[in-house]
């Protein structure tokens, strides 16, 4: 820089150079803010994945591993590189930006001093500028978009800088920790990085709508969860709700309430008292015994039953069961009695959800109920499950050589939208005819008036 009429002048020399120097330290205030925020944005875990799957630099890795673990130290590193690139900036590159600016604005009518006013300011603001953008939110913008990529490309360089500003960065976080301390506060810590529920669950969500989740993962996680939270009592059967038989009931009786019911196990108990619970009945063991004398009672086919606090949590039940190699658990109140009964099946659909089986009633999918004594049933609904849904029998459809609903219909009537047949007790309206197939019925049940008036005419 040289001085003519009392005017400072740049040589061309000397503008190469400082132009040069801030280029330089423009890439390295970039590459110092990318440093930083790949190291925020990378996960542990990501690069555990990475170094347990064999994938990419191992020596790279390891040493972003270190880096990610040790976050404080490193974060100060990029800190320290940051600042020192915008002093440098703000020594060389303010000045060479105002004095290009009063050679260029030197056409215009204003006074030397004029002139080095409006360049100072505009130097700063175009300075400012080009130092937010491409130092801050381009390199600050790539980090976050890919962590790791960004991550991969710093991790030497900054390790480098990490030796060479380790005395300065060490003197540096002395310092600061001992003002932290000054206000009471506990110093950063890394190891306390440990996710809640809530957290892991929100960034599950978040990966299920990036697409790097599958969403049956993610509810299987939540299941996961409710299911580690909840208690006997909040997934067991009522006491009010328990079907169970007398220790004096026969075989023949008990199968017989199988028969109605459907439970493939009875709590057997004494004096009919649900807290007398004594053990339980398997219907294969009473169903084999059938075969040879179904007279004996239920007592010689008795099968041990275990019991359990109502605040057991599902998992230490789940545990008792596998130990104790029983599909069943009598749940006790705080006062000894029978609370209700904990099945393995009501521990894995807390897990997997409701799995409808053949005792269960037909899937809702196929018959909802829309209204009093009204449904809307799928013509796919066989025979069958249309018996077993409303507890009826219907000789016809004995008969029958179809075997869904819409194929009986179809079978013995000619039909179209908007029909309506009558079958028993059953008002059938066809209110979805697509290809010739009944793809949906409204049925209507007669109340008992009804059929008994309709009977007596």
């Amino acid at each position: 820089m040289v001085e003519r009429n009392g005017e400072l002048f740049l040589t061309n020399d000397q503008l190469v150079i400082n132009l040069i120097i801030m280029l330089i330290v423009f890439y390295f205030a970039a590459f110092f803010v990318a440093a930083e925020f790949a190291l925020v944005q990378t996960r542990k875990s990501a690069l555990e994945s990475a170094l347990d799957a064999d994938q990419g630099n191992k020596r790279k890795l390891k040493t972003a591993l270190k880096m990610v673990q040790e976050l404080n130290e490193y974060l100060s590193t990029t800190q320290v590189g940051v600042t020192l690139s915008g002093i440098i900036l703000g020594w060389i590159g303010e000045g060479t930006i105002e004095l290009l600016l009063v050679d260029a604005l030197k056409i215009t009518p204003l006074s030397t001093s004029a002139l080095h006013a409006v360049g100072a300011v505009l130097g700063v603001l175009l300075l400012t500028y080009l130092e937010v953008v491409l130092t801050e939110i381009v390199p600050k913008n790539l980090s976050i978009d890919m962590p790791m990529k960004m991550l991969m490309l710093v991790v030497t360089p900054l390790h480098y800088f990490h030796i060479l500003f380790y005395p300065f960065v060490w003197l540096l976080n002395i310092s600061a920790m001992g003002i932290i301390k000054l206000f009471g506060l506990p110093p950063a810590n890394e190891s306390n990085d440990v996710l809640t529920q809530a957290e892991i669950l929100r960034l599950s969500r978040n990966a299920v709508t990036g697409g790097n989740l599958d969403k049956n993962d993610l509810l299987y996680m939540q299941r996961a969860f409710d299911f580690n939270d909840k208690v006997a009592k909040d997934i067991m059967v009522d006491r009010t709700s328990l079907e169970v038989v007398d220790i004096t009931d026969s075989v023949k009786t008990v199968i017989n309430y199988y028969l109605r019911d459907g439970f493939s196990r009875f709590p057997v108990v004494a004096n009919n008292d649900k807290d007398k619970i004594l053990g339980y009945v398997y219907i294969y063991d009473l169903i084999r015994q059938a075969r040879i004398d179904d007279s004996i009672l239920v007592s010689k086919l008795l099968r041990t039953i275990i019991t359990a606090p109502e605040v057991t949590p599902i998992q230490g039940l789940l545990q008792q069961m596998i130990k104790k190699q029983t599909p069943i658990v009598v749940i006790l109140d705080e006062y000894g009695g029978t609370s209700g009964i904990v099945t393995d099946k009501d521990i894995y659909e807390e897990l997997f959800g409701v799995v409808k089986d053949e005792i269960d009633d037909v899937s809702s999918e196929y018959i909802i109920k829309t209204g009093a004594n009204v449904y809307r049933i799928s013509g796919k609904t066989t025979l069958y499950d249309f018996e077993r849904f409303f507890r009826v029998k219907n000789r016809s459809f004995d008969e029958a050589e179809s075997v869904t609903i819409a194929g009986y219909l179809l079978e013995n009537y000619k039909v179209k939208r908007g029909d309506v047949i009558t079958i028993g007790q059953f008002d059938l309206k066809i209110t979805e005819f697509n290809r010739n197939y009944i793809e949906w019925l409204e049925v209507t049940r007669h109340s008992e008036a009804n059929e008994k008036e309709q009977n007596n005419k």
